[in-house]
């Protein structure tokens, strides 16, 4: 079956200047050619700015990072981080100021878990890679030793889902942006 499809110019004067029939077949293998001119254009200059890694390369960079949540901790927090970040390390959970601190912060924050979370654990659920981006879809349970947000402690454990994009620079991770739900572990923590 053939599907005619007119096409139609003007001239400056916006007369019609020629008609001429197009088959489906040459409209598509048109616009196939255009979208992977397109795409040609785009991944070379993503590939040209961006190391690209493979998702067995891209595990293996950000396991010993996602051990870390996992308390107890084997060594010094300070040590391994620094094997697993760059010295210009970034972490951000926002865009505001102080939404975003070094690796120095990030050890005492991550080695507060030890304290707040004995018993904390971080599953790697999904990895999807994209260039020297890692997207990481994980799961965190725990039981707070103590207050935790605001609400007392119960003994009741939580278990939450978090999602951090990594960027990996020279084998290491150099920028996090990460969200975890702690408001369902507020909720559950709270529920009778």
């Amino acid at each position: 079956m053939m599907c005619v499809i007119l096409t139609a110019s003007q001239d400056d004067d916006h007369h019609i200047r020629f008609l001429s029939a197009v088959t489906l077949k040459e409209v598509t293998m048109k616009l196939l050619a255009q979208l992977a001119i397109a795409t040609a254009l785009l991944t070379g200059a993503g590939a040209a700015s961006a190391q690209t890694l493979t998702e067995a390369q891209a595990r293996a960079v950000i396991a010993p990072w996602y051990s870390l949540f996992n308390q107890p901790v084997q060594g010094d927090m300070k040590t391994l981080q620094e094997q697993v970040l760059t010295a210009d390390y970034e972490s951000c959970w926002g865009y505001l100021p102080g939404e975003c601190w070094g690796r120095d912060a990030s050890v005492k924050v991550v080695g507060g878990f030890a304290k707040s979370i004995p018993d904390m654990k971080f599953e790697i659920k999904e990895v999807l890679v994209a260039g020297d981006r890692v997207i990481v879809r994980g799961e965190v349970t725990g039981t707070p030793a103590g207050d935790l947000f605001g609400v007392a402690h119960t003994g009741k454990s939580f278990r939450i889902m978090a999602i951090d994009i990594q960027t990996i620079r020279d084998g290491k991770i150099s920028r996090t942006y990460h969200l975890e739900n702690w408001i369902s572990a507020v909720g559950q923590l709270r529920a009778k």
